[in-house]
């Protein structure tokens, strides 16, 4: 996922096309026997490569900590109809950035969708709320779940008119909110609305020893939609995602 050209791709640009073609595209008497054969063979034994090689998709490098990413555009028919709306807030300044993500859970089908972020730096949390109002449409009515750290935050935004808690956390609360990210059918995220979002949630992975050995802990850094995104959703997977 943090290959140069992958990279290119999530970042929309005026007049951008991107596309996406497989040798299943092409004519079988272009290629020849002996590489639809080696196709078939890699695709039997390590269809993880095989995705890779031959189906040009991000499989990452085995250390991804969201495989169930899914980075496609969210048309504004689909975001009409959904209903339970989820926000989020990780508290930022400088160097780490303010962040802000609004997703729609599907409980039945177990994929959530992330279709809107706001990323800033050096504004406080006036500046930030009014970013909430003004260009995100979030009222008084619309709970934001942020992190618990910084109660003074949480009690600037509901002095701004916004309905804002802090987000419960507790022992073990990283390892299984991430853990129930993780186990999700589909976490879909529009790159376009969200290209922050998209490069964390793809490019997240787990931490690697000196010798390059993978262990099961989160980094703390490059996460700050991530962390917004699980503190959204706290009420959710506190309950085991009923």
């Amino acid at each position: 996922a943090s290959n140069w050209a992958n990279r290119y791709a999530l970042e929309p640009k005026p007049g951008q096309v991107i596309h996406h073609s497989t040798y299943l595209d092409t004519p079988p008497d272009w290629l020849g026997p002996r590489f639809i054969a080696d196709a078939e063979q890699l695709k039997m034994i390590n269809p993880t490569a095989y995705r890779n090689e031959y189906l040009g998709e991000v499989t990452g490098s085995g250390a991804n900590v969201f495989d169930n990413v899914k980075l496609e555009p969210i048309s504004d028919d689909l975001l009409a109809g959904f209903d339970r709306i989820y926000m989020g807030v990780d508290w930022g300044f400088y160097p780490d950035p303010w962040a802000f993500n609004k997703m729609h859970y599907d409980p039945a089908r177990m994929t959530l969708y992330i279709y809107d972020e706001a990323r800033e730096y050096r504004k406080g949390n006036e500046a930030t709320a009014r970013i909430l109002r003004e260009e995100h449409g979030v009222t008084a009515d619309d709970l934001i779940t942020a992190d618990s750290a910084e109660q003074k935050s949480v009690g600037d935004y509901k002095s701004f008119g916004l309905w804002c808690r802090g987000a419960i956390k507790g022992p073990g609360s990283v390892d299984y909110s991430m853990k129930w990210l993780g186990r999700l059918s589909a976490i879909i995220i529009d790159p376009v609305r969200c290209p922050h979002t998209a490069k964390e949630f793809s490019e997240y992975e787990f931490e690697r020893t000196k010798d390059g050995e993978l262990i099961s802990t989160y980094p703390d850094r490059d996460n700050h939609h991530i962390d917004a995104v699980r503190y959204a959703m706290e009420t959710v997977w506190k309950r085991r995602g009923q």
